[in-house]
């Protein structure tokens, strides 16, 4: 899996728990304590979340991490 492919994956799942929740990106953002322009970022596909980003959205949205990393068959 290419690291575009992943971040559609994630950008998608991240939208559907956002949904899912009930949650809108200023408030993950204020959970998270990310700004919202991160959170958009991630939504929109442009830029890359660090692991901790990715720890704080699971924990803000009561997820695991596997509900918003599809890790694939093909970890190397």
């Amino acid at each position: 899996m290419t690291e575009a492919e992943w971040l559609d994956i994630f950008s998608d799942n991240l939208i559907d728990m956002l949904n899912e929740q009930g949650y809108s990106q200023e408030e993950l953002a204020y959970e998270t304590d990310l700004s919202q322009g991160t959170i958009s970022k991630y939504i929109n596909k442009k830029q890359m979340p660090s692991l901790k980003a990715i720890i704080n959205i699971a924990y803000a949205l009561d997820c695991s991490i596997d509900e918003l990393i599809d890790f694939g068959d093909t970890i190397l």
